[in-house]
Formats: C-alpha cells, sequence, structure tokens
C-alpha cells in the first residue's frame, strides 16, 4: 500500500513540474517573439531550446568570442608593450602596438618613469614627439562603425590614449573643463568642444589619425611637464630610425584584465584593436582588421569547432554578424575556464548583454543555488526593450530551480 502511495505521490510530482514546464515554455518562446534561446545543463544535455538554429545579429555578446580567441592565442598573462626611444636628432619617439588601456593614470606613470631615465642621461633639448604607427596598417575602418561623436564609434590606432575618447564640462558661459581630475585639457579638447552645448561631454576624436595623434601628444606633453620635462608638441610621424636608442618599454595590464574590463564596460574600441593586435601577432605586420578576423574565424572554426557563421569585426557593431544561438552556445562552453571574467548580473547572472537599435541579446551562464553554472543564450532581433532579454532569463531561470 505505501509503495502504492509513494508511486502515486512521484506520478503527480512528474505531473506537475511538467505542467510547470509546460507554461515556462510557452512564456518564454511568447518573450522571445521569434527570437530564438538555449539553455544547457551543466552535463551538456539541453533544457530548453527554441529556433537556436536560427541566424541573428549578435550585437555585443560577439565580444565573448574575440576574448576567447584572444585568451586562447595570447594567453591570460600576456602585455602589450608600448616602446620609447631617443632618435640620434633629440626627438623622443614613441612606437605604439595597439594597447587599448593606455589611460591617463598609465600616461602619468610613463611619465615618471621616463623623468629618471632623461635626467641621468642629461638631455636638456628635447625637439619633439617622433610617433610610430607601423605595427598598424593605417586609416583602418570598422565595419558598423558610425561618424557619430558617441564613445562607443571611436576609432582603433596603434597609439591611442583613453580609448580615442575625452571627457569635458562646458559651462553656460562657454568655459571648458577636463571632467576628470586625472586627465589635463588640452588645446585639442578645447577645439573640439566650441558647438558643443553647455554640459557634461565624452566624445570620441573621429576618424583623423592625426588629430588621434595631436591628441596622445598633448596629453604626454602634459604629464612630462608636470615631472619638469617641457618636450615641445612637435610631431614627426613615421617610422623611428634604426640607430635609436631604446629607453624604455612600457607594458600593459595583464590580457585577462583588460578583457575582463572589455566585457564588464562592453568597450567596442578595446575589442576592435585586440582583432588586429591578433591579426599582427598571427598574421604579419602592419596588422589590420582582415588579418584579425582570419585569426578569429580560424579559431572559432578549428579550435571551437564552428562552421557556416558570418564574422565582420570583433565588437559586435557590425549587422553582417551572423551567428546562432547554438553556435554562441559552443562558444560559451569553449569560454568556460574563464567564466570568471564576465561581469555578475543581478545576481543569478554571469553574463554578457548585446544592445544594437532592434536587437537585444544576452549570452553567459545562469549562477543555480546549487553553485552550477547553466550556459544560456538569448537572441531577439524585433526587440524595443532590453529589458525582454531579463524577463527571458527569469523564465530561464525558473527552469532550473
Amino acid at each position: 500500500m505505501k509503495k502504492t502511495i509513494l508511486i502515486f505521490s512521484t506520478l503527480i510530482l512528474l505531473s506537475v513540474n511538467c505542467i510547470a514546464n509546460t507554461n515556462l515554455n510557452e512564456k518564454i518562446i511568447k518573450q522571445l517573439n521569434g527570437g530564438s534561446a538555449i539553455l544547457q545543463d551543466v552535463s551538456g544535455e539541453i533544457i530548453f531550446s527554441h529556433n537556436a538554429d536560427k541566424y541573428m545579429v549578435p550585437a555585443s555578446i560577439l565580444k565573448i568570442a574575440t576574448a576567447d580567441s584572444a585568451l586562447s592565442h595570447l594567453g591570460k598573462d600576456f602585455r602589450i608593450k608600448t616602446e620609447f626611444y631617443l632618435t640620434k636628432d633629440n626627438y623622443l619617439a614613441i612606437k605604439g602596438y595597439g594597447d587599448p588601456s593606455l589611460v591617463s593614470e598609465e600616461l602619468a606613470l610613463i611619465a615618471k618613469q621616463l623623468k629618471q631615465i632623461i635626467s641621468e642621461k642629461t638631455l636638456d633639448n628635447v625637439k619633439g614627439f617622433w610617433l610610430d604607427t607601423s605595427f598598424f596598417k593605417p586609416h583602418l575602418k570598422v565595419h558598423g562603425q558610425s561618424s557619430s561623436n558617441n564613445p562607443y564609434d571611436s576609432s582603433i590606432g596603434a597609439l591611442v590614449a583613453n580609448f580615442n575618447t575625452l571627457h569635458v564640462v562646458k559651462t553656460k558661459k562657454g568655459k571648458v573643463t577636463s571632467a576628470e581630475s586625472q586627465t589635463p585639457l588640452t588645446p585639442t579638447a578645447i577645439q573640439l568642444t566650441k558647438k558643443l552645448s553647455p554640459g557634461k561631454h565624452r566624445i570620441n576624436l573621429g576618424k583623423q589619425e592625426s588629430l588621434t595623434l595631436q591628441y596622445f601628444t598633448e596629453l604626454m606633453h602634459e604629464f612630462l611637464k608636470k615631472e619638469g620635462i617641457n618636450i615641445p608638441v612637435k610631431i614627426v610621424h613615421k617610422a623611428i630610425p634604426e640607430n635609436s636608442e631604446l629607453l624604455m618599454v612600457h607594458q600593459s595590464k595583464p590580457l585577462s584584465d583588460i578583457i575582463k574590463d572589455l566585457l564588464r564596460y562592453s568597450n567596442n574600441f578595446t575589442a576592435n584593436q585586440l582583432l588586429v593586435i591578433l591579426g599582427g601577432h598571427k598574421k604579419g605586420i602592419p596588422a589590420d582588421l582582415n588579418k584579425g578576423k582570419e585569426v578569429v574565424i580560424e579559431f572559432l572554426e578549428n579550435t571551437v569547432g564552428l562552421n557556416h557563421f558570418t564574422l565582420e569585426e570583433g565588437s559586435g557593431l557590425s549587422r553582417k554578424n551572423q551567428f546562432t544561438a547554438n553556435q554562441i552556445m559552443i562558444i560559451l562552453n569553449h569560454f568556460k575556464p574563464y567564466q570568471n571574467l564576465l561581469r555578475i548580473d543581478q545576481q543569478h547572472f554571469q553574463a554578457k548583454t548585446g544592445t544594437l537599435k532592434g536587437i537585444s541579446t544576452y549570452a553567459g551562464y545562469i549562477l543555480s543555488p546549487s553553485g552550477d553554472s547553466f550556459p544560456f543564450v538569448i537572441m531577439i532581433n524585433k526587440s524595443k526593450w532590453g529589458s525582454i532579454r531579463k524577463k527571458v532569463a527569469n523564465l530561464l531561470y525558473q527552469m532550473i530551480l
């Protein structure tokens, strides 16, 4: 009798769970509105799947693929160098290799280090700055990048400061100040804010490499000046002469730290800088976007095991990027050792969002109360609101409880 009751109770429980999961399935599919989603358990079994083989625009969740490729090829401890020389005719020469983390704090540190070296050599009269950007092919254009003033449209380059952006405040009376205490106000910053309305502005430096290098030089000038080294803002832009003397090599923070920031802040500039750097290291100099694309495509095909996808650039800006939810899931399974580089969102998700006009995506790992991680992908290409992907994610979370 007890055995019969136990079996009956179990059947009722299974029936209730089945009904509950059916209701969740219906709710998720309704929210997706033609989009796709997939959820996997820790053993690789599929818990939920809808339109998982449908090609869609991934937006910024593509950054996970770029990050995975960079970490796999270069290693988490890889550092990007920037070289400093003194030419025979007394120019401070700087050769860039695409370090995306050359922010004001790093430039200030570099200036302090150069002060020690330059004072030791009793250099009284440095004529100007000699800038070498030959590691990157010039005039690189990222597909999907517009000519807007928005920071996410900032251009990439071999020698770039502060993500090729500046942050300023303009008063109603027209006075301009830096919005960052660590960043000096330069003539270029003042010039670019002339036509802006009062308020706080973060703007990119446009598509002119000359303007990018001008701003970089002005910042270096200001930081060196604080250290008592006054080098004129005179720029020579060409390859550094072979007979120049190497003063120092600045190393970036580890690649894992750069990628953690990339994924946290969804930095398009950093993603495509890394794409080009990959191209240079694996396909030769000058590094460019096509070489970088080749490296990531070969990685996704030969190492991760994907086929029949379209990758146009590394950040997710381009709508030509086409992946299925299943393919993103395969990338997530390969990226699992680096899961902790993704930020934790709403306590239950360690994931990356993606947003373009009409497109909303979300991919990463659902964190269960037991401590397990469940990979998931959500891709909605008809969405007006990012909140829909969060609703779907919360419904997927209910499926693992």
